[in-house]
């Protein structure tokens, strides 16, 4: 990843520096020019200013990244990646409900491949959104907007990203999490649709069905679950099931579900 597109993403995550926040202020100009000799003596000064600020971390944090990133724009150098993988994790340890700094640690191992630390981070992530009943907080502590839906949609996101590597060793860790939410959060139907999903790609359809038949008992509606159910007693050479659970898409799926609509008619054309 280039070093201005992983800016760009950090900034985002951060949403602006306050213009109040005089040292906050000089260092994100100091990056956005990439005067990192600048940036890190602001954060030497800052430092010793202010060693309890949270966004001293986060920029420690944005800082070794870049850092990292300065002899070889697509290559993370290890040296200043542990550097800031400490500093955003000294600052998870001192302000523990900043979303912020957990979703940024979690997105560099992944950038990293560091898939165990990775696995486990997000188990804490988890763990820490019932401790705190996901009253996330971002920039000065304000609470987050929608905590729930951007913490769900984060651990998505994470199991997608490897998902993506396509590497079968990896479907452990995407069950580990799926039933570390469903632990949690024994409602969350995506989970058991990841779960299903690894249960096909491992080619253990009962198992798949088993899940999927649970998720089918939270919301009968789901047409995401009655399409995918349906792909999988089509596995199992089970047409009988496979038909009811693609009628069942084609009439709860609607809005955004449109093209899922489609995709379970023509499975039923091609069963007449």
């Amino acid at each position: 990843m280039k070093r201005n597109i992983l800016l760009l993403i950090i900034g985002l995550l951060f949403c602006s520096y306050s213009y109040g926040q005089s040292f906050k202020q000089d260092f994100w100009a100091a990056l956005r020019t990439k005067d990192l000799v600048k940036a890190e003596k602001i954060l030497e000064t800052w430092d010793l200013a202010d060693a309890n600020d949270s966004e001293l971390y986060i920029s420690y944090f944005n800082f070794y990244t870049l850092k990292s990133l300065e002899k070889d724009s697509t290559t993370f150098e290890k040296e200043y990646t542990d550097k800031a993988l400490s500093f955003i994790s000294e600052g998870i340890e001192r302000f523990p409900t900043r979303f912020d700094m957990r979703i940024v640690k979690i997105y560099m191992l992944g950038q990293i491949k560091e898939f165990s630390s990775f696995t486990d981070e997000i188990i804490k992530l988890i763990n820490s959104s019932v401790e705190i009943d996901n009253n996330w907080k971002g920039e000065n502590f304000n609470l987050i907007e929608k905590p729930v839906e951007m913490f769900e949609s984060a651990v998505l996101d994470f199991q997608e990203r490897l998902l993506a590597e396509n590497d079968a060793t990896l479907y452990k860790n995407i069950i580990q999490i799926s039933n570390e939410m469903l632990k949690c959060y024994p409602n969350n139907i995506q989970s058991r649709i990841n779960l299903s999903t690894i249960y096909i790609k491992q080619k253990e359809y009962d198992k798949s069905i088993e899940v999927l038949k649970k998720a089918i008992g939270i919301d009968g509606k789901d047409p995401i679950v009655s399409f995918n159910l349906a792909h999988v007693y089509g596995l199992k050479g089970d047409k009988v099931n496979a038909k009811k659970y693609y009628e069942h898409t084609v009439v709860y799926a609607e809005g955004k579900e449109e093209k899922l609509k489609a995709a379970a008619q023509k499975q039923l054309d091609a069963m007449k």
